[in-house]
């Protein structure tokens, strides 16, 4: 083979890889939504639905800090209290689930309900979702008390917790209750709480840093993907319909 041959078609190739690069890897989005779902079946989920998407689905809100700061997405899919974590990603579309865009937490206890009197002297238990400062400032809002704060990873955590004593009580949501209550044989009861109402999952999108244009094209890409998911893959979010 010639060296202009050769030159040629090495020159093809360096074109070609480079115009596809684009195709490979679409715009990142970074998941963090506490459910009784594993985090690994939410992310194929989504990759599946979104195939124009770089999606990552976390466990863990330490792992969703540390990549965010090292990887900035195009977008953070989480509930509003984590969101507000990253002022840098501007809520874009805000999850309903029945016409509303916050669903009920409720303290959950074994045989009766947790009384509002003794919240402050309970300890409680919760998913981590928020820093540990941030998480009992959250607890504190919504119980109107300062109980002790047990913090698990994952929300299946919860249940046992209640099981071996370890808690008074676990706040989760009122869909959780219901799941919790198949999985047990304990007689869970559960006390409603007046302040708790809690915002649903939001997408924020990241602000262009100062100086630099917006990427008008992945936040796009991004909104469009979310707008199209289907029914099933939503209620992974714990919503029903974006708006």
């Amino acid at each position: 083979m010639s060296r202009t041959r050769l030159a040629r078609i090495l020159a093809v190739i360096i074109i070609f890889s480079i115009s596809a690069r684009p195709c490979l890897a679409g715009s990142k989005v970074f998941v963090f939504y506490p459910s009784l779902a594993r985090p690994l079946a939410i992310q194929e989920a989504l990759a599946k639905k979104c195939p124009g998407l770089e999606i990552t689905v976390f466990g863990r809100l330490t792992d969703l800090q540390a990549l965010v700061l090292r990887e900035h997405p195009q977008a953070i899919l989480a509930q509003n209290a984590v969101l507000r974590q990253f002022p840098e990603y501007l809520p874009r579309l805000q999850g309903n689930r029945n016409g509303s865009a916050t669903e009920n937490f409720v303290l959950l206890s074994i045989d009766k309900p947790l009384e509002a009197s003794k919240v402050s002297a309970a300890d409680i238990g919760v998913v981590g979702m928020l820093d540990r400062k941030e998480m009992d400032a959250f607890v504190g809002n919504l119980v109107s008390g300062t109980p002790r704060v047990n913090r698990v990873t994952k929300v299946e955590d919860l249940l046992p917790l209640l099981i071996f004593q370890s808690v008074a009580a676990v706040l989760v949501s009122e869909a959780n209750v219901r799941e919790f209550q198949k999985k047990s044989q304990a007689h869970l009861v559960e006390a409603k709480l007046e302040k708790g109402k809690v915002g649903l999952v939001a997408a924020g999108i990241r602000a262009a840093p100062a100086g630099t244009a917006p990427n008008l094209s992945g936040e796009r890409e991004v909104l469009s993907a979310l707008k199209a998911l289907d029914a099933g893959t939503l209620a992974l979010l714990g919503v029903d319909a974006w708006k």
